[in-house]
């Protein structure tokens, strides 16, 4: 077994004497031949022509930021909010259904596989937390879910295996700034390159909330068992580690960080603005101005209502320009954009206030529906439900596997819908020409409504046809054009 310290997210970082430290940190989860070769990219960042400046350091550009800066930039700025949350938000927003392949023992309307996963759902709220580790796993380059079994009830039992036919008590979240050290296997292990035991720091990752105090040891440690591993979205080389969401876009969000924050400085300055009063040369002023001076004190702070400008031959305000950040914010959107797929109108809204487009949305939930399918469901729905298959905690299923089926998230316009419903009501009326009363007024209305057919509505129920009939081949002429004529 090999341990491995975590305990800073800096396997990219670009300092020079840390080399060695950093090959000790990444041994056993990368090869040293890899890690020298992200050593080397890392170092590359920001190098110019030789001999001119460090563009990095010109742009104020961190080379390796850590989890916590990206945390931190998650909660305080709103695009990199949407850039770190709306994926696995929009993924979530409706649960899969997990169905058994083989059909339920005739009178009950679910297998047991399906009915251990179901209570699952409602006890435990098994899909909420998976919902919650999703968003934590992209904020750095991995998450956790950790199962509670009943096989335990003091922190040291939890470095041990799970006992066979456990029962699930509790799920918990965690991001990566609150894993400390991941222990890997070793050759012959079983478990070579895979994580075998974590530790666990139990500490707030808010560390200026005070009034929430964690009772007991900090630190625990976690058998593999007990963990679901989820990398954030984007796994290259690595099985463990993906690329932190604001990782690839970092730059453009602190720019944009940086442009929002100026602009408001300076808006902030322009607002105070001062006045200039021009006395006349000719003009006498008593006491050398010191009433004056008064009275312009007293009315910039609001204390006098009238400006007296007796003596003077012009006043002028001295207000700033208008600020505006948009010819810097935008590109830096566009870039954002362009790397995460977020449309723009979804990460900053249409500047009239209005919805994102259909065509945004359909482009969007498209990635959303491959997000779900090549990510989500072996990375956190099937992982988490075989882990409970192999404990015994949920039933096999009765049938060769399951299925994870999601709900399409695509949206409908109103003239969409508008339009499929006039479409429909063409075909019926089509067919009620072809046979007239096959259907109720209360069945055409649902049909245009909804597409639904009546189920006992069968073959066998139609009106059989004379095709010789000439109002039957008329209308058959106006519904699929004139018949070919035989060879």
């Amino acid at each position: 077994m090999t341990d491995t310290s975590t305990a800073d997210e800096t396997d990219d970082a670009a300092g020079g004497g840390r080399e060695a430290e950093l090959v000790a940190q990444d041994d056993g989860l990368s090869a040293r031949q890899e890690f020298q070769m992200r050593f080397a990219l890392a170092q590359a960042l920001g190098e110019n022509i030789p001999g001119d400046e460090d563009y990095y350091e010109v742009f104020s550009w961190d080379k390796n930021p850590t989890v916590e800066d990206f945390f931190a930039l998650a909660l305080r700025n709103p695009y990199a909010y949407a850039v770190t949350f709306l994926p696995p938000s929009t993924t979530w927003r409706n649960p899969p259904q997990i169905d058994d392949r083989a059909e339920p023992p005739e009178g009950v309307d679910q297998t047991q596989f399906e009915s251990d996963v179901q209570e699952l759902v409602d006890d435990h709220q098994l899909w909420h937390y998976a919902k919650r580790a999703d968003k934590l796993a992209g904020v750095g380059k991995f998450g956790v879910l950790v199962l509670e079994f009943d096989d335990v009830d003091d922190p040291d039992g939890f470095s041990s295996p799970v006992e066979a036919g456990a029962e699930l008590t509790g799920l918990r979240p965690f991001s990566r700034a609150s894993v400390t050290d991941v222990a890997v296997g070793g050759p012959g292990s079983g478990r070579w390159g895979d994580p075998v035991e974590y530790t666990l720091d139990l500490s707030d990752e808010n560390e200026y909330e005070t009034v929430i105090q964690h009772h007991g040891d900090e630190t625990v440690d976690v058998h593999w068992q007990r963990v679901i591993h989820i990398p954030s979205d984007e796994l290259l080389d690595d099985e463990l580690r993906g690329i932190p969401r604001q990782k690839p876009v970092y730059n453009n969000l602190i720019d944009i960080e940086k442009t929002l924050g100026a602009a408001g400085q300076l808006v902030y300055r322009a607002a105070a603005w001062g006045i200039h009063i021009n006395i006349s040369e000719d003009f006498n002023l008593e006491d050398d101005g010191d009433q004056l001076r008064e009275h312009l004190q007293r009315w910039q702070h609001g204390l006098e209502n009238v400006l007296r400008t007796h003596g003077a031959d012009d006043v002028k305000s001295l207000g700033g320009e208008d600020i505006d950040p948009q010819p810097v914010i935008d590109p830096n959107i566009e870039a954002v954009s362009a790397q995460t797929g977020l449309p723009q109108s979804v990460l900053k809204g249409n500047e009239s206030g209005e919805r994102a487009t259909t065509q945004d949305l359909k482009e969007w939930y498209g990635k959303i529906a491959e997000r779900r399918n090549e990510f989500v469901e072996p990375q956190i729905v099937r992982a988490t439900i075989d882990r409970l298959q192999d404990i015994g905690t949920i039933a096999e299923p009765r049938g060769e596997g399951y299925e994870v089926d999601w709900q399409p998230l695509a949206e409908m316009s109103e003239s969409d819908q508008a339009e499929i419903r006039k479409t429909r009501a063409e075909v019926l009326e089509t067919w009620l020409q072809v046979a007239p009363g096959v259907l109720t007024p209360k069945q055409q209305l649902e049909f245009i409504e909804d597409g639904d057919l009546p189920s006992e509505l069968e073959d066998a129920d139609l009106p059989e046809l004379d095709e010789a009939d000439p109002e039957v081949a008329a209308q058959f002429e106006s519904a699929f054009g004139p018949a070919e004529a035989d060879d």
